[in-house]
């Protein structure tokens, strides 16, 4: 909804369309949606601001990145780091950084604690 009312302010020259662009982007941010934040984000270089960020990879910050969620959904079953490593074709090794950040970001200590905190 914002989104597309900091289009339209955009399009019409309207005060603000930015500001709310950059608002939809912080709550597509909130919810890992990170095609509608670049989509967004080319939206606003089109209308002639520039967004700066450092070169490399999106961060996510304090929250999960896909493939994180998708071995913590994977933990939080019950499977063991060479099982989620077989069915996500990962090393077993890769398995066991992406546990130990997604019990980080989650703030809980153990797999048994990761379902409740990933929700639906």
């Amino acid at each position: 909804m914002k989104e597309a009312r900091g289009l339209h302010l955009l399009a019409s020259g309207g005060p603000g369309g930015r500001t709310v662009l950059h608002q939809a982007i912080a709550a597509y941010q909130d919810i890992d949606a990170v095609w509608d934040v670049l989509r967004c984000q080319r939206e606003l270089r089109e209308h002639g601001q520039t967004i700066v960020r450092r070169p490399g990879a999106l961060g996510y910050g304090d929250h999960l990145s896909p493939r994180e969620r998708a071995v913590a959904r994977l933990a939080s079953l019950g499977l063991s780091n060479r099982e989620i490593a077989s069915e996500l074709v990962l090393s077993h090794r890769t398995v066991e950084h992406h546990v130990a950040r997604a019990l980080r970001k989650l703030g809980v200590s153990s797999r048994t604690e990761i379902g409740p905190q990933l929700g639906p």
